[in-house]
């Protein structure tokens, strides 16, 4: 079983970024959630590295030894630290270029800000730390390594309160060293950005001493917040530091190494937000041009006395690295994505190719193929389709829906082309932006709750309150009624036009936690901060009326008459602060509904809380004793299907429980440690939204659905295929494609863009293709799942027909395709068309993928392959699993598009002809494979005719005779351009009928059954010539040897 990353490549939130020393076109960019990716074409394409050698998916700050590039440093956990932020484990450390990681150290330092490494001496290594998030900790500070990371030693230390931003080394003496101290602490309800704690600090001795130098003349007094730093090798006298401050916020600068400084610029545009950038840099050959990353990204050429507007990626950058030697090699990361510039920021590299979408929901339409939907973080409202006619899932098949930034985006019930959503911002100041998207006229309508928006007000004195992912949802029972809900519930049932409050506050209303959050000085109020809010809702699937909430101070409550009264229904002795992330009322029985609750954003407790009732809340069982005690639990969802079928997802990936939570089981399988905010199971497969990576499918989880302990017993089983429903095929797939290798292939369909992949050949029956930049491709057939222990020797698949009939077999070993050179070199390989795959033979769960195809027809030796393998026809068919002589037997439908027009009759009509065509194939390549072994029995012959001029003679008109048959059958040159400039030949005619059979369900029309019929008697004829010519000729031969 795989998970499938569906995209959107639409960019994502990086955090750090750098550039090799030596390999001009490679770069390195680290995710906020969504890892660290490679470049080795200046930002044509990126790739993910060291996948699953991380234990979390933040990246925080990252360094390439500039003596031995060899060596690359990155500490994870991002220092941008805002209410979603996701954090690391510390230090980790590469070798051999990034291809392997080794974690060295510094576990708890879980937000870090920088890495620097010594310029001459790769194991010394200095970390600026910001440590826990949501509290105090000792692990904040500046720590330092010089034994390449196997021990740490913390050399700058404030409080536990106060951590460091930013770190910089000198670029001319190692030995000097400056570092930002920020005094941080956020809440659930709130931030403080700065205070007496905070300040500069130097060190001249490599970070064994420390002074303070925030009091040095010219800078300002008083408190300070984030401060960023930069040098450059031009002047390494000459220190920036852009300075939140009490008094005076703005670009500082030092000429004399921290001595002495002047306030050099407070323009505005690059002193906003000072928590969430508030980064500079210089360029290293010119120390007067400096570089300030904020909502937009800014240049100064005159040492940051003036400022201009420089063209990039799209808004709130927070990294960029310039080449020390190149200044025209740039590489910079934003919220929207990392973009790299080989012109000194006059171009830049595009970012829709990073798949780096941050979601916090997901909902599916009912469409076939479905889609997937969600609002994304900084970036827009998407829909995604599950799959794609076309193999990957190019960017162009995504639907951008409007703005968006948090919550869901929920299809229309019976209308995908209506959806609903929250706006950008959704909250900004309180407001909850609901709005309507139609993709039809392209309008967003806001209709929103309660629309006013309220900046630097506290929210006790806001008319309602709504969290930042604030619930709401479509009733399955009425359709056309809406519920929101913000620290009350509302009820619309005109699409937002009229809102009805259906509740009283759900809440606690801790009005002593809705404080204005940000620095004393300067209020930060986005409405990320609003606490005492709902925030989950759900509706029962057995009973109308019957609703739950879940607030983020920690109480339940339930109503089961249409919101006439609501019960309190929070579970006892839940600690304080304990906030419901997730709502989830069993599929099977209307008394049973789980929870899943965090405490990390409020008491930095990681631990993980869930719960079930079975009698509506009246009593609750936790059911996380089993469950790994340092993962959060953000999601649960019960399968529909098995009862006692949980997923439960966390900040590192899914966990699943067959026995009703009793026991706990990573499901990661191939996916990478990723933080999941939400999962749906759809039909017979699991989506998942993740803060990071986009939507990921599991396909087909029948498997799990069936798996019980005493299977693991058995020496092999066989599970129940899910029914397949037909999604047709289109040459298109083929085309562009190659042999497996590591050459990046380009697909393109005419008049629409493509995508670029990797060829990795065809693997346990499915042609297999690593995308660049679009999502991954569903198999294209049948999944068969079988378990096999150790013990498995001889291991075979058959697939059957209704009647028993065998239509293919497959086995452990490979049957190698037809090789045929010069048909190979049109550019494209077509394995899975002349060979056959092997099934998996490894000990576990393996899988196949059965195309639904019959064999092909045979090779020809030395000729073009006769491509004619038939697809099978809808109906019901099955799979036989034969383990060491003991075979174990399951059935499965293959089904129609429901899209399709034809009908059964249809579709049993073209099969019917299709086999027919078939088989006459067949017999028409099986003549030829006769005639081939006649000619080089009578060139034997001639060989050993010796001096017999009249057996020379007959061999001569026997081989003459066959080759003359041959080429009325088949093509016979040895260039493709030869073969096209043949006469067209019957069994080509029967490829070209069966390529036609191939793009629809539609039964052949007239003209088709014409041709065919012309071919049939050309063969027929020919079959018919020869055997009447080859007998005697072979008779004449006989008779002379």
């Amino acid at each position: 079983m795989e998970w499938r990353a569906i995209g959107p490549f639409n960019g994502g939130r990086g955090t750090t970024v750098v550039g090799h020393p030596t390999e001009e076109y490679t770069f390195f960019f680290g995710h906020s959630s969504g890892g660290l990716w490679k470049t080795d074409d200046a930002g044509t394409y990126w790739t993910p590295v060291g996948e699953g050698q991380f234990r979390y998916a933040s990246v925080g700050a990252m360094a390439i030894a500039q003596s031995d590039p060899d060596i690359l440093y990155v500490g994870l956990g991002e220092p941008n630290l805002r209410q979603s932020v996701s954090w690391g484990d510390g230090m980790y450390k590469s070798t051999d270029g990034g291809e392997t990681w080794s974690h060295i150290g510094l576990p708890e330092a879980r937000q870090i800000a920088r890495v620097r490494i010594h310029p001459e001496d790769p194991d010394v290594v200095y970390v600026a730390s910001m440590g826990h998030t949501w509290g105090p900790h000792p692990d904040k500070g500046v720590f330092r390594t010089r034994d390449g990371g196997a021990t740490w030693e913390k050399v700058l230390f404030i409080s536990e309160g106060t951590g460091a931003i930013d770190l910089i080394v000198a670029p001319d003496d190692p030995n000097l060293l400056f570092a930002a101290m920020w005094q941080f602490e956020r809440k659930a309800w709130g931030a403080t950005f700065g205070g007496p704690e905070g300040g500069l600090y130097r060190s001249r001795d490599g970070g064994d001493t420390w002074e303070e130098i925030s009091e040095m003349p010219g800078l300002p007094a008083g408190n300070m917040g984030r401060i960023g730093l930069a040098m450059s090798a031009d002047d390494p006298d000459r220190v920036y530091a852009i300075v939140d401050s009490e008094t005076k916020q703005g670009l500082y600068r030092s000429d004399d190494r921290g001595d002495t400084w002047r306030l050099v610029s407070d323009n505005p545009n690059i002193t906003a937000r000072p928590f969430y950038f508030y980064t500079v840099y210089a360029t290293p050959t010119n120390a007067d041009e400096v570089w300030i990353p904020g909502n937009k990204l800014w240049r100064s050429l005159d040492a940051g006395e003036t400022w201009t507007l420089e063209p990039s990626n799209k808004d709130d950058f927070q990294d960029i690295w310039i080449d020390p030697v190149n200044p025209a090699r740039i590489i910079v990361t934003s919220d929207g994505g990392t973009s790299v510039s080989m012109t000194g920021g006059h171009t830049w590299s595009t970012f829709v190719n990073q798949n780096g979408t941050q979601f916090y929901r997901v909902d599916t339409d009912d469409q076939f193929p479905y889609r997937v939907y969600a609002n994304s973080q900084d970036l827009l409202a998407y829909s995604v389709p599950s799959r794609s006619r076309w193999g990957g899932i190019p960017l162009h098949m995504t639907d951008f829906l409007g703005s968006g930034e948090t919550s869901s985006v929920i299809p229309k019930p019976g209308d995908p082309d209506i959806t609903y959503s929250l706006a950008t911002g959704a909250t900004y100041g309180g407001a909850a932006q609901f709005t309507i998207n139609n993709r039809r006229t392209g309008q967003s309508e806001t209709r929103s709750v309660w629309p006013e928006i309220l900046f630097g007000t506290p929210a006790s004195e806001f008319q309602f309150r709504f969290n930042w992912q604030a619930p709401f949802f479509v009733s399955r029972h009425e359709p056309n009624t809406i519920y929101f809900a913000g620290n009350v519930v509302f009820r619309s049932k005109d699409e937002g036009m009229t809102w009805e409050i259906i509740s009283e506050d759900l809440t606690h209303n801790r009005t002593d936690k809705m404080e204005v959050a940000g620095s004393p000085w300067l209020p930060e109020y986005f409405g990320q901060e609003i606490f005492s809010t709902i925030h989950r809702m759900a509706e029962s699937p057995h009973e109308e009326g019957v609703i739950w909430t879940g607030s983020d101070d920690g109480r339940v409550h339930l109503t089961r008459d249409h919101a006439m009264t609501w019960e309190d229904v929070t579970p006892p002795g839940l600690p304080e602060f304990a906030a419901v992330y997730e709502i989830e009322v069993s599929p099977h029985d209307p008394a049973t509904t789980y929870l899943a609750i965090t405490r990390y954003r409020k008491a930095d407790d990681y631990s993980p809380y869930l719960l079930k009732t079975t009698d509506y809340g009246r009593t609750w069982t936790r059911i996380d004793g089993t469950f790994p005690q340092d993962e959060i639990t953000r999601t649960i969802r019960e399968d529909t299907e098995r009862q006692g079928l949980l997923f439960v997802g966390t900040e590192t990936g899914v966990f699943a429980s067959i026995d009703d939570g009793g026991t706990w089981r990573r499901l990661n399988l191939n996916m990478p440690p990723l933080p999941v905010h939400d999962i749906e199971i759809k039909d017979a497969d699991i989506v998942i939204a993740t803060h990071g990576r986009g939507f990921w499918i599991l396909d087909d989880i029948s498997p799990i659905r069936q798996y019980s302990e005493d299977l693991a017993q058995k020496r092999a089983h066989l599970f129940e295929p899910e029914d397949h429903t037909r999604f047709g095929y289109n040459w298109w797939i083929d085309y562009g494609g190659g042999p497996p290798s590591d050459k990046k292939y380009y697909f393109v369909r005419n008049a629409e863009a493509g995508y670029t992949f990797y060829e990795r050949g065809v693997v346990n029956g499915e042609r297999r293709r690593e995308y660049l930049d679009a999502g991954d491709a569903r198999p294209l057939g049948v999944m068969i799942h079988y378990l096999l222990s150790d013990q498995a020797r001889e291991v075979s698949l058959a697939i059957l027909d209704a009647e028993g009939n065998e239509v293919r077999t497959f086995s452990q070993e490979e049957i190698p395709t037809q090789r045929f050179d010069s048909w190979d070199n049109r550019g494209y390989d077509r394995d899975l068309e002349t060979g056959t795959p092997a099934a998996s033979v490894g000990a576990g769960l393996n899988r196949f993928i059965w195309d639904m195809r019959y064999p092909s027809v045979s090779g020809i030796p030395g000729v073009p392959p006769v491509l004619i393998r038939p697809i099978a026809k809808p109906g019901t068919y099955q799979v036989r699993l034969t383990v060491d002589g003991v075979s174990e037997t399951q059935s499965f439908e293959l089904k129609i598009d429901p899209n399709e027009t034809y009908t059964r009759a249809h579709t049993d009509a073209k099969a019917e002809f299709w086999m027919q065509l078939y088989d006459k194939a067949e017999e028409g390549v099986q003549a030829v494979i006769r005639a081939q072994e006649i000619q080089a029995e009578a060139r034997a012959a001639a060989e050993a005719a010796g001096a017999s001029a009249d057996l020379r003679a007959q061999a001569d008109a026997v081989d003459a005779l066959a080759q003359d048959f041959i080429g009325s059958m088949v093509a016979t040159g040895t260039t493709l351009v030869q073969i096209i400039s043949e006469p067209t030949k019957p069994l080509s005619i029967l490829v070209s009928l069966h390529n036609v059979l191939e793009t629809s369900e539609g039964p052949p029309n007239a003209p088709m059954l014409a041709v065919y019929d012309r071919a049939v008697r050309r063969i027929d004829d020919s079959i018919a010539a020869f055997e009447a010519d080859i007998g005697p000729a072979m008779d004449r031969l006989n008779q002379l040897r």
